[in-house]
């Protein structure tokens, strides 16, 4: 496995595990009638965020290639 398809799927545990985390707090705060909605933002926040700087170092491996 080269460093860069180590690097890539770090970056993708990192991006989708804490969303899934925040998404699962979402649906156990709707089962409860809680408030749910401030947790499936931050959610969606970060996939953007992460998502973008996930490419960014992509983009930035494929340039030195």
């Amino acid at each position: 496995m080269t460093r860069e398809t180590t690097i890539a799927r770090a970056l993708l545990v990192l991006v989708f595990a804490p969303a899934g985390g925040l998404f699962g707090k979402a649906v156990a705060n709707a089962a409860q009638g809680r408030e749910w909605w401030p947790w499936l933002v931050a959610a969606l926040v970060w996939l953007v965020v992460l998502g973008l700087v996930s490419m960014a170092v992509s983009n930035r491996f494929d340039e030195h290639r």
